[in-house]
């Protein structure tokens, strides 16, 4: 039997770029149970950031909302150029974003980042969800 085909690029961009504008509202709010409605609600869902891996969908929100500070992070986050998706099959697709993050830090300063993330998204039940993600975070150097 033959793999579903991939549906077009612009018809999965209809669907899920909708969800990538709503992740980051989430984000800019610091609402973690409301960024945390795309990901797959399983226990195998996989979140890698940096050198971090994080098992299940409890485990992912748990360090979200810490990351956030219970939702009083200052973080403010922007997509400098559109997400790339890429359909795989019928089910599954991948994106990939750049975010630019402005935070405070710990010891009181500005700083500037930037997150690249690389999500693997399923059609479930209930809609597309990420499944398996990757994100990198890159401080942007110093300013003299």
């Amino acid at each position: 039997m033959a793999a579903p085909s991939a549906p077009s690029t612009t018809t999965v961009q209809v669907e899920l770029l909708p969800l990538l504008d709503e992740m980051l509202a989430a984000a800019n709010a610091h609402d973690t149970d409301r960024f945390m409605r795309m990901y797959a609600r399983q226990p195998d869902t996989v979140l890698v950031f940096d050198d971090i891996t994080l098992r299940g969908w409890q485990a992912i929100r748990d360090a979200q909302l810490d990351w956030w500070d219970h939702g009083k992070s200052d973080a403010v986050y922007r997509a400098p150029s559109p997400p790339q998706i890429t359909p795989i099959n019928a089910d599954v697709v991948a994106t990939l974003q750049t975010l630019e993050v402005t935070s405070t830090t710990p010891a009181g300063a500005k700083a500037d980042a930037r997150v690249f993330a690389t999500s693997i998204w399923k059609r479930l039940p209930e809609g597309w969800r990420i499944v398996l993600a990757h994100e990198s975070l890159l401080m942007a150097p110093a300013t003299p």
